[in-house]
C-alpha cells in the first residue's frame, strides 16, 4: 500500500495508542507512536512528521506544553496538530486552538471520524506546501524577468549609444572632417569605395548642402574681361 504520510500519535495509554496506530497504519499511514511529551518533542527533533495527534492530558510533559513547544519553533510551526483527548471542557478545547491546534477529537471515537478528519487536515497541508512552493517558484521567476529587465534595458542603452556614435560619425563624414583624396589635375574627389567624382557631386553626396551656379571675380576677369571691366566702371559710378 502506498505510503500516505508519517503521523506522529502522541499518547501515554496504551491501548489508545494502539488503537491510532493500527485504525492509521491499515490506510496506509506510516504512524510513530510515543507515549510521553518528552518523547513527542525527541521525535518531532530526529524527524518532522506530516501531521501530530496529541493527548493532553499525560504525566510529565502535558499537551499544551508540547503544542507550545511546536508552534514556537519555525521548523515545526506549520505541522498541523490535532488533539485526541477524553473528557475535555469547551474552555480546554478553545485553548488549544488559541495554541495552534487546528481541529480535536474526544475519546472514545469512531475509527471513520479519526480517519476523515486526518484525511482532511493531510490533505490541506499537502494543498499548504504546495502553495508555498508554487509563491516561492513564483518570487524566483519574478526575480529572473526582473534581471531580464535589467539586463534588456543595458542592451538596449548600448544599440542607443551606437547609435550616437554612428550618427556623429556620420555626421563628420557630411562635414567633410579628416583628409580627402583628391586629384591635383581635375580636382576629382576619390570616396571611401575608391570611385573618383567631381568635387560638387562628392560634396552633396555626403552632405546637407545645395549647389547654385554663380562665377567668381578672378574667373570673370579671365573668362569676360570686358565685362568684367563694365562692372568695375558700373560700381564705381555707384560710389
Amino acid at each position: 500500500m502506498t505510503d500516505r504520510g508519517t503521523i506522529l500519535a502522541v499518547d501515554d495509554i496504551h491501548e489508545s495508542l494502539e488503537l491510532v496506530t493500527a485504525i492509521l497504519t491499515a490506510r496506509g499511514y506510516h504512524v510513530r507512536p510515543v507515549a510521553s511529551g518528552e518523547l513527542a518533542i525527541a521525535s518531532v527533533e530526529t524527524s518532522l512528521p506530516d501531521l501530530i495527534l496529541l493527548d493532553i492530558f499525560m504525566p510529565g510533559m502535558k499537551g499544551f506544553e508540547v503544542l507550545r513547544w511546536l508552534k514556537a519553533r519555525e521548523a515545526s510551526r506549520n505541522i498541523p496538530v490535532i488533539i485526541l483527548s477524553s473528557s475535555m471542557e469547551t474552555e480546554q478545547r478553545v485553548e488549544g486552538l488559541k495554541l495552534g491546534a487546528v481541529d480535536h477529537i474526544s475519546k472514545p471515537f469512531q475509527s471513520a471520524e479519526l480517519l476523515a478528519r486526518v484525511r482532511t487536515h493531510m490533505e490541506l497541508r499537502r494543498l499548504s506546501i504546495e502553495l508555498e512552493q508554487h509563491a516561492d517558484e513564483l518570487k524566483m521567476a519574478n526575480a529572473r524577468l526582473q534581471v531580464e529587465i535589467v539586463e534588456r534595458k543595458k542592451a538596449e542603452e548600448a544599440e542607443r549609444q551606437k547609435s550616437k556614435e554612428l550618427q556623429k560619425a556620420i555626421d563628420r563624414i557630411k562635414k567633410l572632417n579628416g583628409l580627402l583624396p583628391i586629384c591635383s589635375h581635375c580636382r576629382k574627389i576619390r570616396d571611401e569605395k575608391g570611385a573618383w567624382s567631381q568635387l560638387e557631386a562628392y560634396i552633396v553626396e555626403h552632405s546637407d548642402t545645395e549647389f547654385t551656379h554663380g562665377i567668381c571675380e578672378d574667373c570673370l576677369n579671365k573668362q569676360y574681361p570686358e565685362q568684367a571691366k563694365q562692372m568695375r566702371k558700373d560700381r564705381s559710378k555707384k560710389g
